[in-house]
C-alpha cells in the first residue's frame, strides 16, 4: 500500500526497525500502518517526512 513509502524508509534508514524507533513507534504499529491497518496520524507524517527528507509538498506521493 506505501510502497514508495518503505523504499524510501529502506533508503535513509536501512530497515524498517530503525525507522520506526525512529518514529518513536512499536514495530507492530508500524507495520499495521504501512500495510493500512491503522491511519497516520498527520503529526506522524509530518515527522516522517521531516526524517526521510521529503518535501511537504510530495507528502501526497507517499502517503495517499
Amino acid at each position: 500500500m506505501f510502497n514508495r513509502l518503505e523504499g524510501k524508509i529502506v533508503e535513509v534508514f536501512r530497515t524498517k526497525a530503525n525507522f520506526a524507533c525512529a518514529m518513536e513507534l512499536s514495530q507492530t504499529t508500524m507495520n499495521a500502518k504501512l500495510k493500512g491497518r491503522i491511519d497516520w496520524k498527520r503529526s506522524e507524517m509530518r515527522k516522517a517526512c521531516e526524517l526521510l527528507d521529503i518535501p511537504l509538498a510530495e507528502l501526497v506521493d507517499y502517503f495517499f
